[in-house]
């Protein structure tokens, strides 16, 4: 009958969107106030909201005094969940030659890539996709400028050298790929109900329609 086709569309369509609903949306993330942490016990913290990471944008300070200026160090701890497709590229306006770099450690502190000089203008850093050779999972990403450095090499554990020069100070944004704050996004309630009524719907009709 005319009626229960239109129900039907109607319930396919509850069912449709509460699914779409569930997809995990991308995000755009800003650098948490005052200042992101530079060690591990210290990152801001990007994961847990359950959505495709698509870009960080903060700024660089002076950590120091004016007299005695210290390199600002962002710390990101990112959840990387397509190792081949991760890549991060940079835009920045820094305060004197805008030349910075990129650290990609692993869960431990243990340096997995680094770049210094791969942007458009030859001094902005970036990581491209195929760079990472490693397993998905949680990983710490630095921006900060060019020379400061972990006082360990190859390990974030003793923290930094932060006396770069010249010093600088700006906003920059990291634009990200293969990156997730989660997994996959997990239905909100109304979406449960939605999906729940539809089920239901196509039961009922089930039972009206059999002879």
């Amino acid at each position: 009958m005319p009626f229960n086709k239109r129900l039907l569309g109607l319930l396919a369509g509850s069912i449709f969107y509460g699914l779409s609903a569930s997809v995990a949306h991308a995000v755009m993330i800003n650098e948490v106030s005052p200042d992101a942490g530079e060690l591990l016990g210290t990152a801001q913290d990007t994961t847990g909201t359950g959505a495709v990471l698509e870009s960080i944008s903060g700024t660089l300070i002076n950590l120091g005094t004016v007299a005695d200026p210290v390199d600002d160090v962002d710390l990101y701890n990112i959840l990387i969940t397509n190792p081949a497709a991760f890549s991060v590229t940079v835009t920045a306006s820094l305060s004197e030659d805008n030349d910075a770099q990129l650290y990609l450690f692993d869960a431990a502190g243990i340096e997995v890539l680094y770049n210094d000089d791969g942007g458009i203008d030859g001094f902005l850093p970036q990581f491209d996709a195929g760079d990472l050779i490693g397993p998905a999972g949680e990983y710490f990403l630095a921006f900060n400028l060019w020379a400061t450095a972990p006082l360990t090499v190859g390990n974030l554990g003793a923290g930094w050298d932060n006396d770069p020069g010249p010093f600088q100070t700006g906003p920059y944004t990291l634009s990200l790929t293969g990156v997730e704050t989660a997994g996959a996004a997990v239905p909100e309630p109304s979406t449960l109900v939605l999906l729940s009524l539809g089920l239901a719907g196509f039961g009922f009709m089930r039972r009206k329609m059999k002879p």
